[in-house]
């Protein structure tokens, strides 16, 4: 069975959401099996720090919730399955 991504919330240009879609299925896909979401959300970060700047931040887990600031035009908020993957430049 494949699992698709869902973007739930976007703020960010659609080439932006494209790259940063990519970069997440990416990740999850790499560690999906061993359920490390902490090597997911390192390698999430340090891939959109080198694409788009510094100072992103990366969420992964089955359960939370968020209220967050963050920079106009820089945050994704994703379901890949039963996960949520949120990512933010602040």
């Amino acid at each position: 069975m494949s699992v698709k991504a869902i973007m739930k919330s976007v703020d960010m240009t659609q080439d932006m959401a494209s790259e940063a879609m990519e970069v997440i299925t990416m990740s999850v896909d790499k560690h999906q099996a061993t359920k490390n979401y902490e090597a997911s959300a390192q390698l999430i970060k340090a891939t959109l720090d080198k694409k788009f700047g510094a100072a992103w931040h990366c969420a992964i887990g089955e359960g939370f919730g968020f209220d967050i600031t963050y920079q106009a035009k820089n945050m994704i908020y994703v379901y890949y399955g039963s996960i949520g993957i949120l990512c933010y430049k602040c």
